[in-house]
């Protein structure tokens, strides 16, 4: 787990429900994985769950609730990664934007530092997942 900048926890303010999170993975093995993490700790709630930038958009334009964390793939298809930060970042309840990258050097941290995004996690790491996770609803 990668956290850099002087970013605040998260950008919602928690209001006593359980904290929403968006997965947008280009993977299906590991969306699927990482919505039984979600799913699986009682004070959090799956906001939604998307492989495409597409279906990103349909949600993005019907969502009522917002999320606290996005975890969104840096290897989404077609490079469209940046559409989908911009778009989740444009949202009117938009929570803190997590980067799932192939690796956490410097470079691709100041990449989406420049973009907004200031936390970043190895694509595929359960471990870091669930960790950040169980970090942010202590």
């Amino acid at each position: 787990m990668q956290g850099f900048g002087a970013a605040a926890r998260t950008q919602r303010v928690k209001k006593g429900g359980p904290l929403g999170v968006l997965l947008v993975v280009d993977t299906a093995p590991l969306l699927l994985r990482m919505r039984e993490v979600v799913e699986g700790m009682p004070s959090l709630r799956l906001a939604g769950a998307f492989r495409t930038d597409d279906q990103l958009q349909e949600w993005a334009m019907w969502d009522r609730e917002g999320f606290h964390f996005a975890f969104v793939d840096m290897g989404l298809a077609e490079g469209r990664w940046g559409e989908a930060v911009r778009k989740l970042q444009s949202q009117p309840r938009a929570g803190s934007i997590v980067a799932l990258g192939p690796h956490l050097w410097k470079e691709v941290r100041e990449a989406n530092a420049a973009m907004g995004v200031y936390h970043l996690l190895e694509k595929g790491d359960i471990a870091a997942f669930r960790g950040f996770l169980e970090e942010q609803v202590r």
